[in-house]
């Protein structure tokens, strides 16, 4: 049963919840005293201990009480949302912080897998390090020796050097999306991995949380952690609650926007006497940039001498309405002019007459018959005809070896091929009391620049340093953290999506003025560079574990040990 694990973590010394008198005057503005407000209080046997707030109590069932509610315990326990990579990737982070944990994952794990490549650089490389995880990474990664850009007849326009472990301390590893997450499965204690559970509701109050699940079972935790992506219900239910206390800020209504598709798959073993290119030791991206064509094809040499390859190409508009949006964006409005053109040149949405009638409600999605249907997650079968729209491609010569695209493409079983319409976005609103997201929940990044997953991680890392840190365990100090880490890694996640969309500009927009762009970037060499150290020198450690030696000669960010460590109340990331 989900509700009686037992903690096995050390006893801490922090005080506990009963020791401590909570001043709501030092909360700021935005502690989790002001989420109480509108909060709907969980049922029976939802509330481990008495509310804060009188006029929320209910009656609790005792039998429910985990240890991680004992008022002489200060671990957390946490209900993560998502078993993908970013969801188990903070469940190892917390295992070894000895924090308490469910993974409510809604797949199978008998559905097709993502076919895609991951590319690792610096900032997780040393994270994985010091979460022994490194040398299983190595074995199932080839190291990224450079990205060569070329065009529609296989000529080299220019070419970037890998980045090297003297610079650094790590090179950059590209390896294949299941071979990681099975890296990280394998790393999770079973029992703490719930699959095939679709979370319908989340409840929250002073006391804890609740996740109810569609076959009827509920876990419980002290905070929930929405790490279930792109289309995450996690934010959806935490933002039509903040929308109806008026706490939602506008941007974060706005319909989901997508304009890019991505289409991805993974070869079988390749013949060495055909491509040559794929048994290298090293691996060499390679990426088509097509003059006339809005679309861009990139192959990757990956471990077991496969090859991951990409189609990212632009698309017709298309709109997604969340419970949460706005209501004034009608198919009508839609399909107008004005709204194509505001979106494809990232312009604020046009401003219209609020409705007058409140029975006005927009549909969950934004489509006519004659729409093309919308592919917006991984795991839902896409019908996928390259023929019909991407023969001219499919005819060019393949830059790996023999043969044309066509023919390499044929060498990819169609099951491993994947479909999906993706968006970029950064989210104002990442927590609300003790709800908080990570990964692509709170920052969306398009597929072509590599930066979602390892964004995913540097958010875990960042929580779970917060997490371990709080003085107790109590609706104050969670509020405190969540706020912290968003502090600290909104700026960053800003950083990333603005590159990943500066790449897929440079390779994908048309036009005299995108082609002068693109003259320049490959000219200069410098502009294009993997050699990063804004980016690269961000390799975040867990304060709670030895430090892995910093081996770059570009010394990465300073960083203190943890304060419960270090007696100090100071924590820097």
């Amino acid at each position: 049963m989900p509700l009686s694990h037992q903690s096995h973590s050390k006893p801490t010394n922090r005080p506990s919840v009963s020791s401590i008198s909570l001043d709501s005057s030092s909360i700021s503005s935005l502690t989790y005293a002001d989420d109480l407000q509108g909060l709907k209080p969980l049922p029976q046997a939802h509330a481990p201990l008495a509310c804060v707030d009188p006029s929320l109590a209910v009656p609790f069932d005792m039998s429910i009480l985990t240890i991680s509610h004992k008022r002489n315990h200060n671990t957390v326990k946490a209900v993560v949302v998502g078993g993908g990579i970013a969801g188990l990737a903070i469940a190892i982070m917390m295992d070894l912080a000895g924090m308490e944990f469910d993974i409510l994952e809604r797949s199978t794990g008998n559905e097709p897998t993502m076919s895609s490549a991951i590319a690792l650089g610096p900032p997780a490389l040393r994270l994985l390090e010091q979460m022994d995880l490194l040398p299983q990474i190595e074995r199932h990664s080839k190291i990224v020796a450079g990205l060569t850009i070329i065009d529609g007849e296989c000529r080299r326009l220019e070419r970037v050097e890998g980045i090297d472990g003297e610079r650094y301390g790590y090179p950059i590893r590209v390896m294949s999306r299941e071979a990681l997450h099975k890296i990280f499965l394998d790393r999770v204690p079973k029992s703490h991995l719930h699959r095939g559970k679709l979370v319908v509701e989340t409840l929250q109050n002073p006391n804890g949380v609740s996740c109810k699940c569609s076959d009827g079972s509920t876990y419980y935790g002290d905070i929930i952690i929405g790490a279930d992506g792109a289309q995450s219900l996690t934010r959806e239910r935490m933002y039509v609650q903040l929308r109806e206390q008026g706490k939602l800020p506008e941007a974060d209504m706005e319909a989901s926007y997508y304009g890019h598709v991505t289409i991805t798959g993974i070869s079988d073993p390749l013949d060495k006497s055909i491509y040559p290119i794929a048994h290298d030791k090293e691996s060499e991206l390679q990426i088509m940039y097509t003059k006339d064509a809005p679309y861009t094809l990139w192959y990757v040499p990956i471990a077991d001498n496969r090859v991951a390859w990409g189609l990212n190409h632009s698309s017709a508009p298309k709109y997604k309405q969340h419970a949460y949006s706005r209501p004034y964006i009608t198919p009508e409005l839609r399909d107008s002019q004005e709204l194509i053109a505001a979106a494809s040149s990232s312009r604020p949405f046009p401003t219209v007459p609020a409705f007058t009638k409140p029975q006005l409600k927009a549909p969950s999605l934004l489509s006519s018959k004659s729409s093309p249907k919308m592919h917006d997650d991984w795991y839902v079968p896409a019908s996928i005809d390259l023929e019909k729209d991407f023969s001219d491609l499919l005819d060019k010569r393949c830059a790996l070896g023999a043969g044309t695209v066509r023919d390499f493409v044929a060498r990819t079983p169609k099951k491993a091929i994947s479909m999906i319409d993706n968006e970029e976005r950064l989210y104002k609103t990442w927590y609300s009391g003790r709800i908080v997201l990570i990964g692509d929940a709170c920052h969306e990044h398009l597929v072509i620049g590599g930066q979602s997953v390892v964004q995913g991680i540097l958010d875990g890392v960042c929580l779970v340093n917060l997490l371990y840190d709080m003085e107790f365990n109590g609706p104050s100090e969670f509020s405190k953290a969540f706020k912290k880490y968003q502090s600290t890694r909104i700026s960053v996640a800003k950083s990333s999506v603005e590159q990943t969309n500066m790449i897929d500009k440079i390779f994908q927009s048309q036009g005299f003025k995108a082609g002068m762009v693109r003259k320049f970037m490959f000219g200069i060499v410098g502009s294009f560079n993997l050699k990063n150290d804004k980016l690269n020198n961000n390799r975040p450690q867990l304060s709670f574990l030895p430090f892995v030696e910093d081996y770059g000669s570009s010394k990465a960010n300073r960083q203190k040990i943890s304060a419960r460590l270090s007696g100090s109340k100071t924590f820097t990331i």
